[in-house]
Order: C-alpha cells, then structure tokens, then sequence
C-alpha cells in the first residue's frame, strides 16, 4: 500500500499489542517453563515437570494482572508467579525460587523466542505508506526491549509503550490513549491490532480507537465474539491483513465488518 493508496479518512496510525502478536510468547514461555522446571525441581512429578510452563504462563493467581493495573510492581509480580509455580509442583511457597528462576529462565525463553513471519513484511509496508506503527504492551519497557532483540524487531517501530513507562495498562483507556500521543496521533485515527480479546481489541475500541482482533489459530472464540458484537471489529488471522485493512478502511471500520 503506498502512501497515495490510503483513503482520506483512513487510520494514519497502527498500534499494535507485542506477545502473541508479534513474537511467539507462548510458545516459547512453554517451552522455557519446562526446561526450567526440570532443572531447578528434579524431585517434581514429570507429568507437573512438563506443563510448568503452561503453568507460568497462565498465572491462575492473576499476578500479570494485578501489575498491569498498577497494585503491583514488576519484581513483586515475578516473585509472585514464581512462588505459586514451585506449590503447585509441591517445592513449597518459597520467593528464593524467584531469583534463581530467573537465572535460568531468562536466556532459555529469549532463546526459544521467534517473530512471526508476517510482522516485518507488514510493519515495513505501513511505514512506507507513511502509517506510523507503535507498540502497546503490558509488559516492561527493559522486559520488552530484550524480547524486540531476541526476535529481531528491535528496529522497526516509531514508539514503543509498556506498562511501566506509562503508568498503566491495558484495558484502560489512559494507555491507549497516551499511546497514541507518544505515537503522534488520534484515538480516533489509530488502528489497534492485538490477540487478546478484553485487553486489546474491547480495550481499544472503549477507549475510541478502531481495532481488529486478531486471531492466529483457528476460530474466533464464542466468548470474545460475544464481547466484540456490534463493535465492527475486524478478525484477522495475520498482521499481512492489516496494510489492507488501511487501504479499504476509514477512520472507523463498519459495523459488522470481517476480515472472515
């Protein structure tokens, strides 16, 4: 899409959400979770051994959440995680884990992170079209600077946000909007594009901006369906979506529209 293709009206700016939008966060917290289990639990059962990080990536005591809200810090959050990952594999509820989890865990998931093929090829066909892209994160800025260079993305975006550079997270509508200052433009001309659904594409639109949700495998869950309906909201199964989007879109997407 070049510049002169974007119609008059049409988002002048992309935001878009950075774990399991633009690298394979799940994948490889799986991953790295496992690995590190093993090592730092041997005694564990094997079975709880494998899921470990399908375990810490759930984080079924809300710590991630209760950091982006802001009534937790960074530190405090992956201590928390940290601990409830060792009960559940029967270690006890120790934060000395925490430390030498982190040891281990940081280099095994930075290693095991990849970007998704789409990101580059998209990213670099909206900024020369002129769109400026940002990214919009929960996580922390020195967090999500080393995962930009562990997946090789360091170099392509004109801003990126995070949770403690802002002051808040997603959901709230400050940091959508704060975003947007940062990015150099409007809610109401800024494209939010992201995979979790109350997070990123509900969050987006309460706070004005158009958004398309996207969703890499399979079907649009019914809940977060429901949640979006009548919000024109677009689904989407890859960022190469989104320049096209752009180029058919004005400020605001209809209601009802599908990329689907």
């Amino acid at each position: 899409m070049r510049a002169a293709d974007r119609p008059a009206g049409a988002p002048a700016g992309v935001l878009l959400d950075a774990d399991d939008t633009l690298y394979d966060t799940r994948a490889a917290m799986h991953a790295a979770g496992a690995e590190v289990a093993a090592e730092l639990w041997p005694a564990a059962d094997p079975a709880r051994i494998a899921q470990a990080g399908v375990r810490f990536r759930d984080d079924p005591e809300g710590h991630f959440g209760a950091y982006t809200r802001g009534e937790i810090e960074y530190d405090e959050m992956r201590t928390a995680r940290v601990a409830e990952l060792a009960t559940w594999l029967g270690q006890g509820r120790d934060e000395r884990w925490s430390g030498r989890f982190d040891a281990l865990y940081e280099p095994a998931f930075l290693g095991a992170l990849a970007a998704f093929d789409d990101v580059r090829p998209a990213i670099e066909e909206l900024s020369a079209a002129g769109v400026a892209v940002g990214v919009l994160t929960n996580s922390s800025a020195a967090y999500t600077d080393a995962k930009m260079r562990a997946a090789g993305l360091h170099d392509l975006f004109h801003v990126v946000c995070t949770r403690d550079t802002l002051g808040f997270g997603k959901p709230d509508a400050r940091a959508f909007h704060a975003a947007c200052t940062r990015l150099g433009t409007t809610p109401e001309s800024t494209l939010y594009v992201g995979d979790e659904v109350v997070n990123d594409p509900l969050g987006a639109t309460d706070a004005g901006l158009p958004a398309a949700w996207l969703v890499r495998d399979g079907e649009p869950g019914e809940h977060g369906a429901q949640l979006l309906a009548g919000r024109g909201v677009p689904v989407i199964s890859s960022l190469a979506e989104v320049p096209g989007l752009l180029a058919r879109a004005g400020a605001r997407f209809g209601v009802g529209e599908s990329a689907r």
